[in-house]
Formats: C-alpha cells, structure tokens, sequence
C-alpha cells in the first residue's frame, strides 16, 4: 500500500541536507528513522500517512512547543514516534546519551518525552483520542537494547526500536507499530473496530487541518488562567473538568456563566474547527461579533435553521420548511441530509461542536447532527467531541416536548455538570428569586405585588393606564441615559409577544408604537454589538439567551401574561430590572 508523505520531501532526497542539527550537521539517526518508516511504511499491508519535524506550538511541562520527530496514521491508529541517534544507555533509571565516552543525563526520558507529546495532542484537541487509537514508540537506531527496565512491570522494551531491529531488513517497522498498537489496545481495553479506508481519509482532512493551521505559525497558547481572568470565570475547577472530557452536558439556571464557559473553550482551543449552535438570531449575531472582535475565526457560528439550509444548499436532499424543522416533523428528513453531507469529497467533520440554549433545538434534529458531523465514525454522539449547554426551565413547552427526557438520554455519553451558583452580582440574585417563584406556580399579579412589597432597588414595577404614560417613563429613562453620560448598551427594552397585538390608538401596535419613538434602536442581526446613542429594542423572546445589565420590560397586562415569557424576561437582566405593565 503507498504511504501518503506530508512532507515536501521524500525518501530519495538529500535529506543529509534537510535532517540536520543547529551547526549544519546531519542528524544521521533521524536520516536513518526517515528511510526506514518511508521503505517499510510504503511496503506495508496498510495505508500510512506520514509526517516528519511536525512543529506545534502547544505547551508541554516547560516547553512552549513540541516537535515530535515522526507521526504516522493509519486505519489501526496514530503512533509518536520519538528518535535519538547516537549512543544510548541507562544507570539507575535514568537515560543518557555517549560521546567520546562522556555521559550526558537527559532530564526526561525519551518515553516519558513521547507520552508528554502524546497527551499534548490529546488534551489540546489535535486528535480525538476516542475516536483514533494514539500510542507512543521510541526509536535507538544506533544502540542495542532489549530493555528498559528490570521490573518487567515497568519494561518499555516492547515500544522500543532499536539497532537490533533496525539492523533485521526482515523486520518492518510498520508492522512493529501495528503490533505496539494491537498490545495497548487490549492493555487499554480498547474495543473499537479499526477505522474504515474512507473513515482514515475523513481523520486525515480533520488532522491536516488542524496542522497546516499550526504550521503558519499563528498559533500560540492562551493561558487558561489569562482567559478565566479576562471573561471574570471564578469557577476554574469546573473549567479544568471541561478539558478532560470529550462530551459535556452543562446544566445551569440564567447567570450560571454557561455562555461564558462556551467562550472560554473557544478561545482556548481557538485553532480548532469549531460549530456553535444556537436557536435565536440575536444570539447568533452576538456571539458571531463577539467572536470576530477577539479575533477567535475558526468557529462558526450559526443559528440552527440557517445552518441547516446551508447545508441543504449543498446537497439534493428534500427542501425544508421552516416550520417543519421547529416543529420536529422534519427529523428524519434531517438525519438524511446530514448522511448525504457526510458523503462529500471534501466532507470534514469539526473537531467540536458547541449547541448553546439547547433546551430550543435538542428535539429538532440536534442528535442526528452530533452523529454525523462530530466524528469520523457515524456515532458522534457516543464518540464525538461537543459541549451542549441547557436550561430547562427555558425551555418553551417543554414537557410537552418531553425535552428533559430527550436531554437525560444525550447526557448519558459524557460527562454532566450542573452549575448552580449565580455569578452574576448580588441584586441579580434578587431578580433571579422573584422570576423563579413564577415557576413555583404564583400569578404575575401576585409577582408584581411581592414585588412592590419587597420594595428592593433591584426591581421594580409601574403600572400605566394608557399607552401614552407608559411611552412617557420611556422618554424620561432615555433622558435619565442620556443626562447620566450612560452607556446606551447597557440598556436593554423587552417587549411581550402581546404587545405586537394589542393596539394603542387606530391600528397600531405597542411594539410597533415603541419601536417607532425617537432614540429607539429596534434590535437586528445587523446592528446587535454596536455602539449607538439609541436605547436597544426587541421582543422577550428574540433575546432569548442574550443579557444585559439593565432590564426594561414592556408587559401588557390587558390580556393574560405568559409565564414562560415573564421568566425569560426578568432573567435576561444582570444588575437590576424596570417591569412596565400596560393595564
């Protein structure tokens, strides 16, 4: 089977003026590593993808890159392969390297070196260790030895390559990896088959992608710690958790920090081929802009629906509707566009894949989606990489949609946290109580009045007669912006779904009276992030997932006042919250 090089040399090339150490001198091991895996690898049963001197700037104990000397994939796995020429020996544990019969400690062993570069790749998301089988081999061309250890327990012999080996033309190094790989495989009990030809092919694109972005150079590490600083995350354990696990189930209230979160794992693994999922196109906008300030690219952002034309733009499936996909009813239909994408020559399936406000999109099509798109088998759900991020009590309908049930069954094949503490400021919490006693099943009437009793600066409710009055307190709060030197995006209006139904005088509605009143910006995907001297205006449930530090809600107390919206609402603000009702 040929070898696939990815490298722009190859066996026949001088390589005694390529491989070479700081002083010009050719690194003669190495040069000897570089002809044997390419003879064998090209005379093995199996396909090879090869790489050599693969630079990538992710740190690693104290260094600020690895360089792994030899990478090699096929449909058995990933092998590291680390090198060193010369003469090599151990004393009392520990590895040296000889010349001129002095002895030179190296402070890591050469396999303790090539787990370090192992776990980089694993723990900085290069290769999904779930998905591709990843193992370590040490190559000593030049020096004879059996053995690393007399405690057979400890013996590392049979991931050694040395001049024994080396010397036997009937030995192939490729089979030497398949049969490392096959020992830690049952060590590890590993019980995946091996990889499709055309599965090894869709790893590969995952994998040069990941590489060719690393190779410009325009990688370099984010500090955890300078990241949770920046975005004010305090809970850095449940962050370190994050890391460790391939799929996350992230349970929390409003204010838990759960976008935030998202944020944070973005930028960490910012070179990454991410997707970020969400319902509402406000959302969508933020995010997107907010991504695009920090410089963060390779994460697309898409609201679920759209995302889903796109690909159908690309594809001959069955033309949806958006009422099918939010209905459910196009499910199926949605599993056979996601098959039908995957069959694309150049389909690549992304590295993660974030759904934020699942509570919206978990029954419309989200599981299929994993399946498909987050692995280079077709069970991303059990095997892929993704964070999805829930509230229930967000959820619209959602009993009724049996969304809780559908959410237990994903958070089966990951890890689940629940986030219950308000990082928000201490008045939020004020906010947060009143909102959840409507949960608890009382009236927005007796809200309003527990509100007024309670009288805390947090929130606070006015009554208005008539639409005029309420439009008044607008102008005077846009006065109070504006006389204040205030930041205007700090300020949010909400406005219920009934306040686009209920008219004002003659034909016009409220929402369509307030978003008419001079110094009102009514929201858009187009102008959400930007800064105006225009108080920002939408509907409670197009801001569905957003915040703001101060709420103002329209509420329209002439027709029944949903509950659902009224929790939506109140939860949106950070630092305090105005509830204007229209009786």
């Amino acid at each position: 089977m040929p070898i696939v090089s990815h490298v722009s040399y190859n066996n026949s090339s001088d390589l005694e003026s390529i491989i070479t150490q700081n002083d010009g001198s050719p690194l003669y091991g190495e040069i000897e590593m570089f002809r044997r895996i390419y003879y064998d690898c090209q005379n093995s049963d199996y396909t090879w993808h090869f790489w050599h001197n693969l630079r990538l700037p992710v740190s690693v104990k104290n260094q600020n890159e690895i360089q792994i000397d030899f990478l090699l994939v096929s449909e058995k796995g990933v092998v590291v392969v680390e090198v060193k020429g010369g003469k090599i020996g151990i004393e009392q544990g520990l590895f040296y390297y000889e010349v001129s019969r002095e002895r030179t400690y190296m402070e890591r062993s050469p396999f303790d070196q090539a787990r370090d570069y192992m776990y980089a790749l694993i723990t900085n998301r290069i290769i999904s260790s779930s998905q591709l089988f990843i193992d370590t081999i040490c190559a000593f061309p030049h020096t004879r030895m059996e053995h690393t250890n007399t405690n057979y327990r400890a013996d590392l012999g049979y991931k050694l390559w040395s001049k024994i080996q080396h010397d036997d033309k009937n030995t192939s190094f490729a089979d030497f990896c398949i049969d490392v790989l096959e020992t830690d495989k049952n060590k590890n009990g590993w019980s995946r088959p091996d990889l499709e030809p055309q599965d090894v092919e869709i790893a590969i694109q995952s994998l040069l992608f990941n590489f060719a972005d690393r190779s410009r150079n325009v990688y370099s590490e984010r500090g955890m710690e300078a990241i949770l600083q920046r975005l004010n995350i305090d809970n850095l354990s449940t962050f370190n958790s994050l890391q460790k696990n391939e799929r996350l189930f992230i349970e929390g209230g409003p204010g838990t920090g759960k976008t935030t979160i998202a944020r944070a794992y973005i930028e960490k693994y910012h070179t990454l081929r991410g997707l970020y999922l969400c319902w509402n196109k406000l959302l969508e906008a933020k995010i997107k802009n907010d991504l695009w300030q920090a410089g963060l690219p390779n994460c697309t952002v898409e609201q679920f629906a759209a995302f889903v034309f796109s690909l159908q733009a690309q594809s001959s499936s069955k033309k949806l509707s958006l009422e099918d996909i939010e209905s459910g009813a196009a499910n199926d239909s949605l599993e056979q566009l996601f098959s039908l994408i995957r069959e694309n020559s150049d389909f690549v399936p992304y590295d993660y894949i974030i759904i934020d406000e699942a509570q919206d999109i978990l029954d419309k099509g989200a599981i299929p989606l994993l399946n498909a798109l987050t692995s280079v088998t077709r069970d991303g759900v059990t095997i892929g990489r993704y964070l999805v991020f829930f509230d229930t009590e967000q959820g619209f309908d959602n009993k009724t949609r049996q969304i809780d049930e559908i959410a237990d069954a994903l958070a089966l094949n990951g890890a689940r946290f629940v986030l219950d503490t308000n990082k928000r400021v201490p008045n939020n919490k004020e906010i947060v109580s009143f909102a959840k006693s409507l949960l608890d099943g009382i009236s927005a009437g007796e809200l309003f009045q527990n509100i007024i009793n309670e009288n805390y600066a947090s929130t606070q409710v006015f009554f208005f007669e008539g639409a005029k009055q309420l439009i008044k307190h607008i102008n005077q709060i846009k006065k109070d912006i504006r006389d204040g030197a205030k930041n205007w995006n700090e300020y949010v209006i909400l406005a219920d779904s009934s306040t686009k139904k209920e008219q004002t005088s003659g034909n016009e509605k409220l929402y369509d009276r307030i978003a008419t009143i001079e110094g009102i910006k009514e929201l858009s995907p187009k102008n959400i992030g930007y800064d105006t001297s225009e108080i920002p205006f939408t509907s409670i449930l197009a801001y569905k997932g957003l915040e703001c530090k101060h709420v103002i809600l329209v509420i329209n107390g002439r027709i029944g006042i949903s509950t659902f919206e009224l929790y939506v609402g109140m939860t949106r603000a950070i630092m305090d919250l105005q509830l204007l009702v229209l009786q």
